[in-house]
């Protein structure tokens, strides 16, 4: 996020979760190993190309990580929220753009 994205570390919050395989299936058959990785970022501070790097990067770690177990059916979703919607500390990213922007 930081690297790719551009995302302040001190600001990235991550919460891993992890499921029994037994309960994960593609295309109705069982995995050894798999990933789901959703991510939320302002809408429009990211460019098409830092999301398919981000996409393109982010695989390539879990295949490191992981392994060959891996199964190539791993989503990453980069979902773009509107800056008036959603922030944190009681205010929105909206609101914190217009602050830096008046500076």
């Amino acid at each position: 996020m930081a690297d790719v994205m551009c995302k302040k570390r001190e600001l990235t919050a991550v919460l891993v979760e992890q499921v029994d395989t037994a309960k994960w299936t593609v295309g109705a058959v069982p995995v050894r190993a798999a990933t789901h990785l959703d991510v939320k970022v302002t809408a429009g501070t990211n460019t098409p190309d830092e999301k398919r790097r981000f996409v393109s990067e982010v695989m390539a770690l879990m295949r490191s990580v992981i392994g060959p177990a891996l199964n190539p059916v791993c989503y990453v979703v980069v979902h773009e929220v509107s800056g008036d919607a959603w922030g944190y500390d009681g205010r929105t990213q909206a609101d914190r753009a217009a602050d830096a922007k008046a500076a």
